[in-house]
């Protein structure tokens, strides 16, 4: 097989975090002595943009101003979506070089998790916006995996001309592909942020997604090592993979708001 590289996000592709958010809400309102809404509402998009806009306050707490220990303290209450461990063990096996970026913080985090789910030797290289320090004041989510990305192919020794994937649910990770260029595949999964592909693969009916997209990660196998025919590519899904079912409203927070 030729050398080939797959760049991948991390929350709402690899890992599905809402019980950490979860936690983290109930864990505030038990502190204020508060009762909390339900989780269907605290999941919901609308109470996640009123963190972001800074108006959630649960007592004294400011919420966006505690958001960070979201990673930071219940990154053990996250899972890995089904078939991702069977994904990564595969690739790994087949020898292609895996990368994991992230525009949220976490590296240290990050590699405990995978470590306690027996992967993190598949991974060449885990950066997260804590790796970027100071200079990630004021960047996007798009220019911080950029920044990310290219520092991660260095060190797995990607080189131009190789076959590279870029794999995420949001339009950030879309972005990333296209920047690094090099004829990049992007592939983009329907958990997390990843709904707001359908209908937007790119190629068909004018749709400027992602390249392929797949009901989860775990499909990126077979794609990747070409075992699946090709069926994914310009299609909603491979032949015979059912869709999972809706996310939650809930996207990922991609970097800190």
């Amino acid at each position: 097989m030729a050398p080939a590289t797959v760049v991948l996000d991390r929350d709402g592709t690899l890992l599905d975090f809402y019980e950490m958010f979860h936690r983290f809400i109930l864990d505030l309102h038990a502190d204020a002595g508060i009762t909390p809404p339900p989780r269907e509402e605290i999941v919901g998009y609308p109470y996640w943009t009123s963190i972001t806009s800074g108006d959630l306050h649960i007592g004294a707490v400011r919420v966006r101003d505690r958001v960070d220990d979201v990673v930071r303290r219940y990154m053990a209450h996250g899972t890995l979506y089904a078939g991702t461990v069977e994904m990564l063990t595969a690739l790994a096996a087949a020898g292609v070089r895996l990368v994991l970026v992230s525009s949220w913080i976490g590296t240290v985090e990050t590699r405990e998790l995978l470590r306690g789910q027996g992967v993190a030797g598949c991974f060449g290289a885990v950066l997260t916006r804590d790796d970027l320090a100071g200079a990630a004041g004021g960047m996007s989510d798009a220019d911080v995996k950029v920044a990310l990305a290219g520092r991660a192919l260095v060190e797995v020794g990607h080189r131009g001309g190789e076959r590279l994937f870029v794999v995420g649910d949001t339009a950030a990770d879309v972005a990333l592909g296209r920047r690094l260029g090099g004829g990049a595949v992007v592939v983009g999964v329907r958990t997390g942020n990843g709904r707001m592909f359908e209908g937007a693969v790119r190629g068909v009916g004018g749709g400027e997604g992602p390249d392929a997209l797949l009901p989860s990660v775990a499909g990126l196998a077979s794609l990747v090592l070409g075992g699946d025919g090709g069926s994914a590519w310009g299609n909603p899904a491979p032949k015979g993979s059912p869709l999972p079912p809706p996310p939650s409203p809930l996207p990922p927070p991609k970097g800190s708001p």
